[in-house]
């Protein structure tokens, strides 16, 4: 494997990283967001995702805030990579940076009333289903199980 490959891999991967790291301290992190990203912390990887639609799909929220998601998705798509997914570790890196670059500008960019109420509701709908957050629709219960 080319040399220089793995050296522009590594350079684009600090560069990124730098550059995210510049724009988190920039920005400056209010305490209402740190209790937010406290909260979104605890949820479930299937809670994060069911938080993310909720916010995509409120029309409360701009539509800058809207595109993030898709633009994370269609990176992670795309056959070019910043760094190519073919470099073992490194490759892969750039692809978890873009998606916690992209989830931190959702909830940067959410209204904070917007992101407080869906985050209330998807707690609470957790906290009915003792820990293990899965919405349901009345009448869409499991059927009994079958037995031989």
């Amino acid at each position: 494997m080319p040399w220089f490959l793995i050296v522009s891999g590594a350079a684009a991967l600090a560069l990124l990283g730098l550059l995210s790291f510049w724009l988190i301290r920039t920005i400056r992190a209010d305490k209402s967001y740190r209790q937010f990203s406290l909260r979104i912390k605890r949820l479930g990887w299937r809670d994060k995702l069911r938080l993310a639609r909720r916010i995509v799909g409120d029309r409360r929220v701009p539509w800058t805030a809207r595109l993030v998601p898709a633009g994370v998705v269609l990176y992670l798509a795309m056959p070019l990579d910043i760094i190519p997914d073919f470099l073992p570790v490194i490759g892969q890196l750039d692809d978890l940076l873009v998606l916690a670059l992209g989830a931190w500008l959702l909830v940067r960019l959410t209204p904070e009333a917007v992101l407080r109420e869906h985050l209330d509701r998807l707690e609470s709908e957790a906290g009915g289903q003792g820990g293990a957050a899965q919405s349901r629709q009345p009448g869409s219960e499991s059927p009994p199980p079958i037995v031989r």
